[in-house]
C-alpha cells in the first residue's frame, strides 16, 4: 500500500502501526536529506518507539554512512511489503559496491514508488552508474 507525498506521488507507507515511530521516521528521513544533525536521533527514535520497524533500521542504517561508517545491512523481516523489500535492497545494493544494479533497481522502484525520498536522494551520497 502506498500513501501520497508531494503532488500524488506514491510514497512507501511503512509496515510500522505506530503513529509516532512514521512521524519520527518521516521526520528523519526529512532531516537526513538536509543534511540536518538531527537525523540519526530521529530515525533512533522511530525504532525506539517499534522495535521492528524495518524502513527506520534501514533509515538509521543511512545514516551510520553519512556520519562516516560502513554500511551494515539491516536483516530483512517477515511480512514486508514489496515496497520495503525493493527499498532495502537498493539501499543494500547501493552501499554494497554494485552500482549499476543499483541504479537499475532505484529506477524500476521509483516508477512505483517515485515519493520515496530516501531512495530519490541515494545518488546524492553514493554513485550510482
Amino acid at each position: 500500500m502506498a500513501a501520497t507525498t508531494g503532488p500524488g506521488w506514491p510514497a512507501l507507507l511503512p509496515s510500522t502501526h505506530e503513529a509516532a515511530a512514521l512521524a519520527s521516521y518521516r521526520a528523519g528521513i526529512a532531516a537526513l536529506v538536509a543534511g540536518a544533525p538531527s537525523a540519526r536521533a530521529l530515525l533512533a527514535e522511530a525504532v525506539t518507539i517499534d522495535p521492528g520497524f524495518f524502513l527506520g533500521r534501514v533509515g538509521m542504517a543511512v545514516g551510520e554512512v553519512i556520519a562516516g561508517r560502513p554500511y551494515v545491512p539491516v536483516t530483512a523481516a517477515t511480512g514486508l511489503t514489496r515496497g520495503e523489500r525493493q527499498h532495502a535492497e537498493v539501499v543494500g545494493t547501493a552501499f554494497g559496491g554494485d552500482p549499476q544494479h543499483a541504479a537499475d533497481l532505484r529506477r524500476e522502484h521509483l516508477l512505483e514508488y517515485p515519493g520515496d525520498l530516501l531512495i530519490v536522494w541515494l545518488p546524492a551520497v553514493v554513485r550510482l552508474a
